[in-house]
């Protein structure tokens, strides 16, 4: 796949900004708005009818040829910044969320979702799904201590 069309698959997956409001309760929207964000963990689209899951984000880390984050922050708006082959596209607008509901609106206000998310308090991770896109994302603060901790490991 080339590299403009997942760039593009991934802006159509990861929304651009929301209304954020305490339904998710208070420490969940904590976790949401954490000031380091999310990393992009893994990816499923079934675009056209065909499921695929793109290799940058595929579950498994691969910090030297792809990243992506998206960060929330308590003023509604967010950012996403993608890199895959030392490339980076970075969105960013508002989002408006209602209960679990998440829709983003890009810098140009084009919607994106409404999303359903859902986040695990305990382990740091958040999903958002659509009937065709299912994306998973760890709060990057864990994600970078569990590539230090693999790092360390691998040293021994």
């Amino acid at each position: 796949m080339c590299v403009r069309a997942l760039f593009a698959t991934a802006l159509l997956a990861f929304p651009l900004g929301i209304v954020a409001d305490d339904t998710l309760g208070p420490e969940k929207l904590a976790l949401l708005q954490d000031a380091t964000g999310w990393e992009y963990v893994s990816m499923d689209d079934a675009q056209n009818g065909f499921p695929r899951q793109h290799t940058c984000f595929d579950g498994n880390p691969h910090p030297d040829e792809c990243s992506g984050r998206l960060t929330f922050t308590r003023q509604n708006r967010f950012i996403q910044q993608v890199s895959i082959q030392h490339q980076t596209v970075a969105r960013h607008g508002t989002y408006q969320l209602d209960g679990n509901q998440l829709a983003f609106f890009d810098e140009f206000g084009t919607r994106d979702g409404p999303y359903t998310i859902d986040i695990d308090t305990d382990k740091k991770l958040m999903s958002m799904d659509m009937p065709q896109i299912k994306v998973r994302l760890v709060l990057y603060k864990e994600y970078r201590k569990e590539l230090e901790d693999a790092r360390k490991r691998k040293k021994q």
